[in-house]
């Protein structure tokens, strides 16, 4: 994982090119060919986007041999992510403290959150591999006035691979306990100014213990095609089709549920990009996209027997189905200016409708759930960033959203950094700081539905900023960084049980704050440590409760060791504090769930170019613990496999940072 927005550069594209001029001891520099799409409305290299902003690339998961993001983004500093019980229930991230719906979920740019669900809108991570992708970016802070809704704590964007580079084919077979099976495969090439990439997966998990089962495919593509002109065109497309089977949320799980039956849901998702982009003259780009987006899901769940505390529990869902679609369409322009000024400016629109069928029964009554809505929401953005050639970087933004029906959204950011001069060779030091607003929208669950849903419900909203120092010592062979972080939610849109009202209002005031802590060290050659932990303290404004399903405390510490060339070996532990959560079985009592500690353990060996062998284990001590009441987490878990790939000569024209620079 590399700690981004570090040292101020200028990203000059002059006439299509990319330069980065160096600046400072290149002993102590990153790799600043990365370049990070999701923090601003243009890519901007790794050392030139102020803020709170990690990548992981793709050679790192590859490395872990996880096969779940979820997994892969408990490494980040600020973020916490559970998965109760097995894979097959809903898995949900948390951006410092906030709720999952408060982090807007991207997949090459293209919006997966889910408004038709009944967890206002976030995304299931339950359902979303680590096959063929290039990088993840997570960006920590209210960022709507680059994205728009749902970036009220952050944001979370997943990059696939494209077909530039050296022609490939690949694959990657693997097994483990309880019938476990994993199977990938890859062709990819690039001819002339054609690139295409073609990737298939399939994953088979389950639990004999019947704790959740998952059976989930993907196929993924991407073409690439630059033209005379100088437009440069990438097209993606996603589908993913899985079957999720688990005990019912709040239902207690395999320990508490009465009801033994467990919930199915299946789940098909399709997200399709294209992204236009040319510098027609020297100092200026523009870029047009359009995306679409669906999501079908068939849902039967027994729903939650009564208990002492709650005497109605959750009524069963013989049948229903939700359905989303979504389009986006929008366009912006980039200049340069004089003194290392960069401008951008353009508007966007997304309509999106969702609709759900079936009906809630329990023994005292039936009541359908069935709603149909659509919106349209969008509006003009502009964007400033300065490198002042003596340290400082500064980026603001703002843009305005104009929901159909309601009231216009403004939501402006600003985020800076500053390289400390002076200092011994050798050290690197940067103050970096943040601060922006964010808003959400209702979902079409809360505003439509029958039973609970309110259509007077108003837009949650966030305001707050991060602060903190990063360094870069020891010949760049350690690097380490602290922030703190204030952020505040209004208007958060909960359950008022009072039986004259029994709908969702806009009831709470929301703040989280905490610290965030990171360093790598690479103290002998084939020899990296990575180190974080995160304070966040999240609580109800007016009760001063603290929130459930969010620990104050969490960390862990990473060990990767290269023996030899051919031989990796990774242990990776994690520490979570004790979380809050609730259930039926157990109402009316809050139950705390206590902290527990995981190891994990991959080695691979490539005794030739072209194969590669490796063995993982998940949980490697057998930890006993639950991220949800009655939810028993899965024990050790050993999986081998073998990875076969054969690659041609990469052409001589390929570039990293072009390729980067293709996805918007």
């Amino acid at each position: 994982m590399r700690r981004l927005a570090v040292v101020p550069l200028v990203l000059a594209l002059l006439e299509g090119s990319l330069a980065v001029p160096a600046r400072g001891d290149p002993e102590t520099r990153r790799d600043v060919e990365t370049i990070v799409v999701t923090g601003s409305n243009q890519p901007w290299a790794i050392a030139d986007l102020p803020g709170s902003v990690d990548v992981i690339s793709g050679e790192e998961i590859e490395a872990d041999r996880y096969d779940s993001v979820l997994e892969v983004v408990r490494r980040v500093p600020g973020l916490h992510a559970d998965q109760p019980g097995a894979r097959g229930a809903r898995a949900s991230v948390y951006t410092r403290g906030l709720d999952p719906n408060h982090t807007l979920v991207l997949i090459d740019g293209i919006i997966v959150n889910d408004p038709t669900n009944a967890r206002g809108g976030s995304f299931d991570f339950s359902t979303l591999g680590t096959d063929d992708i290039e990088r993840i970016e997570i960006v920590r802070g209210p960022l709507s006035a680059v994205h728009g809704s749902d970036a009220v704590g952050g944001a979370i964007n997943i990059i696939t691979r494209d077909g530039k580079g050296r022609d490939e084919i690949s694959g990657d077979l693997s097994g483990g306990r309880w019938g476990y099976f994993r199977g990938y495969g890859r062709l990819s090439g690039e001819r002339g100014p054609l690139d295409l990439a073609l990737t298939g997966s399939y994953v088979d998990e389950s639990d004999p213990s019947k704790i959740g089962d998952y059976r989930g495919g993907a196929l993924n593509a991407s073409v690439g095609l630059d033209l005379p002109t100088g437009i440069r065109t990438r097209g993606t497309l996603r589908f993913s089709d899985s079957r999720n089977v688990a005990f019912p949320e709040f239902s207690g799980g395999k320990e508490l549920a009465v009801i033994r039956q467990r919930e199915r849901r299946d789940i098909e998702e399709l997200a399709a990009g294209l992204t236009v982009r040319q510098t027609p003259v020297p100092r200026f780009e523009y870029a047009l996209r359009g995306s679409v987006y669906t999501r079908h899901e068939d849902r039967m769940s027994p729903g939650v027997a009564p208990s002492a505390g709650d005497p109605f529990g959750i009524p069963a869902e013989p049948h229903s189905v939700d359905r989303l679609r979504r389009y986006e369409l929008s366009a912006l322009g980039t200049a340069r200016a004089p003194f290392s000024i960069s401008l951008t400016a353009g508007g966007d629109a997304t309509w999106e409708s969702g609709a759900s069928s079936g009906a809630l029964v329990s023994p005292f009554f039936s009541t359908p759930t069935d709603f149909d809505l659509d919106r349209v929401v969008g509006g003009p953005f502009a964007e400033a960033h300065w490198d002042s050639g003596w340290g400082l970087v500064l980026l603001a933004g703002v843009r305005a959203d104009f929901p159909d029906g309601g009231s216009a959204e403004v939501t402006p950011r600003v985020s800076g950094a500053y390289a400390l001069p002076g200092l011994p060779d050798g050290l690197a030091l940067e103050v970096v700081g943040s601060w922006g607003q964010g808003f959400k929208l209702p979902s079409f669950f809360a505003l439509g539905n029958p039973l609970v849903g309110n259509p007077a419900l108003r837009s949650e909203r966030s305001q707050g900023g991060d602060a903190g120092v990063t360094a870069t010592l020891w010949e760049g062979r350690l690097e380490a960084r602290v922030s703190y972080f204030d952020i505040t939610v209004r208007n958060l849109i909960d359950f008022n049980a009072d039986p004259s009202i029994f709908a969702l209002e806009n009831l709470g005031r929301v703040r989280s704050r905490g610290v965030e802590m990171g360093a790598r060290a690479r103290p002998v050659e084939g020899v990296e440590i990575d180190a974080q932990i995160t304070y966040a303290d999240t609580r109800d404004e007016d009760t001063g409760r603290r929130l459930r399903n969010r620990p104050r405390w969490r960390g862990g510490i990473s060990l990767g060791w290269k023996p030899l060339d051919s031989l990796n070996v990774g242990i990776r532990t994690l520490f979570v504090g004790d979380v809050l959560d609730t259930s039926v079985p157990t109402a009316p009592a809050v139950v705390t769930l206590e902290s527990y500690e995981r190891i994990d353990l991959a080695i691979s060996w490539a005794p030739r170019d072209w194969v590669e062998v490796y063995l993982a284990v998940d949980n490697l001590l057998d930890a006993d613990f639950e991220e949800a009441v009655g939810f028993p987490a899965v024990g050790i878990r050993p999986r081998a496999g073998v990875r076969m790939r054969l690659a041609g000569r990469p052409p001589a024209a390929a570039t990293g940072s072009a390729k980067a620079l293709d996805t918007w």
